[in-house]
């Protein structure tokens, strides 16, 4: 098997958190027409969730991208709500998923996944705390099943 490829263990895990964040997402009240959900993994193990929200916090401050990214990102809510329970050196050695779910076309009852990659005020929280994996959802391709990208850094 290639070392590119993820193993087939990894894709399910995955997957399974995936889909737990996308029932946290669908229930989020849209900020901009997104509606997103992140979790902080450790060990197999959730350890905290985040969502979008429109709430503004002086975490997001330091790490919004312009000033009128005021409104708390679901990846620093999880990064945010992780470091309640756990360490900066634990938050290193876990994984950061991000989800987003969004509608289709006028169809407002049927949510699809969309692409979640992590803006740059994000990134910018991301590397602050030297998260080195990040999965999250791409764009919806048809089928009902969840596509995602591994962002290792």
């Amino acid at each position: 098997m290639s070392e590119d490829l993820p193993r087939p263990s990894s894709i399910n895990k995955h997957s399974k958190i995936m889909n737990i964040l996308s029932k946290v997402a669908v229930t989020v009240e849209p900020v901009a027409s997104a509606r997103l959900a992140a979790a902080i993994v450790y060990k197999n193990d959730i350890i905290s969730f985040g969502v979008n929200r429109k709430k503004s916090h002086p975490f997001q401050a330091q790490f919004c991208k312009n000033d009128k990214s005021i409104y708390l990102h679901a990846e620093t809510d999880a990064i945010k709500n992780a470091l309640r329970v756990v360490d900066q050196e634990i938050l290193t050695k876990s994984t950061l998923y991000i989800c987003r779910m969004k509608h289709i076309g006028t169809n407002r009852r049927e949510f699809v996944y969309g692409l979640s990659y992590p803006c740059s005020g994000c990134m910018k929280a991301i590397a602050t705390f030297n998260i080195k994996n990040v999965v999250y959802s791409l764009e919806h391709d048809g089928k009902n099943s969840v596509a995602f990208n591994s962002l290792l850094r």
